[in-house]
């Protein structure tokens, strides 16, 4: 049986098995050629993704480990996203640099953030005299390297835009665990950077978003939100099936009755066929299922507006002591421990 402690640390299986441009494989190749590293196996790993390919997330967060293995010392994430350039997003990051403002770029960006990745997206939020962007985690959580490159990839090309090489946001929250340095952070970004938080979150001035971009072209624009429209409306929907089976499983939780057989049912499938659907995709239910769980505590542990054998009830479990004991093999913490920290 699956330890469910390993939630913390492995990938999220639902993501892992979604996909990401293979453009991003032309910034890993060039990162490495910055940096004098000549690695056969690797070069040959990253040179079979060719532009407007996609690549698993599991291909992706491997790719980065493996670049991280071979440079100790270096913070890999955070550069990563500072060297990404147009050509490395495809037509999503020449498109945004030809908007006319930093908020028409960031609306291109939300519209068809899926050339660039699929599973959780992207959300501007109002809050007061403050924009966040914040990305869902409907699919687990990803990889401190990847999600290392998302949020500073971003940050790079609002300065990109605006042409303010030295513009900070007034906020950044990542869901890892802090790292043991935190100056790279500190030295990057000039502002507040939270950890362990439910959400991924770069947070913005308002201000920010009426700034003008910089090499800003309406007829490039336009050709460019055509291409992006008919690219967008031939990429698979990888992502459907998955999305279907975490509401099931949800579902199942929530009714007291989390078994693949309940969650069959509930997507008009037989176990026989769930269980083989599955296996296609290398996902195996009892993972979910635990996977599931664990977010959902999370969740409720942090709204803090239930009694912790509601949450037990809500997650299917019979008594608030077998929840307890799951949620301190899954974090190393008392549900009343994780919730006294957040």
């Amino acid at each position: 049986m699956t330890d469910p402690g390993k939630f913390l640390t492995i990938p999220a299986m639902l993501l892992a098995n979604l996909h990401v441009t293979g453009d991003l494989a032309g910034l890993l190749l060039d990162y490495l050629r910055e940096h004098g590293i000549n690695d056969p196996v690797l070069l040959r790993r990253l040179q079979q993704f060719a532009p407007n390919s996609r690549m698993t997330f599991q291909d992706w967060w491997d790719l980065l480990e493996a670049i991280q293995q071979r440079l100790p010392g270096h913070p890999v994430g955070l550069e990563l996203g500072m060297s990404i350039r147009p050509s490395h997003l495809g037509i999503l990051g020449y498109l945004t640099l030809s908007c006319d403002t930093v908020a028409e770029a960031l609306q291109r960006f939300e519209r068809y953030q899926r050339l660039l990745h699929d599973g959780d997206r992207a959300h501007p939020i109002a809050q007061g005299d403050q924009v966040c962007m914040r990305w869902s985690s409907d699919f687990g959580p990803s990889t401190r390297l990847s999600d290392e490159v998302l949020v500073v990839g971003m940050l790079r090309f609002v300065r990109m835009m605006t042409g303010v090489e030295d513009l900070a946001p007034s906020r950044v929250r990542f869901n890892f665990p802090p790292p043991p340095d935190f100056s790279p952070y500190e030295q990057l970004f000039h502002c507040p950077v939270e950890f362990e938080c439910p959400f991924t979150e770069l947070h913005f001035p308002l201000t920010y978003f009426a700034l003008p971009v910089t090499n800003s072209d309406p007829g490039l624009k336009n050709l460019l939100d055509r291409q992006a429209e008919a690219l967008l409306a031939v990429l698979p929907d990888s992502e459907d099936f998955q999305q279907s089976l975490q509401q099931a499983i949800i579902k199942a939780i929530q009714n007291g009755e989390p078994t693949l057989e309940q969650v069959a049912r509930t997507l008009a499938l037989s176990p026989r066929t769930l269980h083989r659907r599955l296996a296609e995709k290398k996902l195996v239910f009892k993972e979910l299922l635990q996977q599931m769980r664990l977010q959902l505590a999370r969740q409720y542990l942090e709204e803090q507006r239930l009694t912790l054998s509601e949450i037990a009830l809500l997650l299917g479990y019979s008594e608030q002591s077998a929840f307890t004991r799951a949620f301190r093999q899954w974090t190393g913490k008392t549900p009343l421990q994780y919730q006294k920290r957040r």
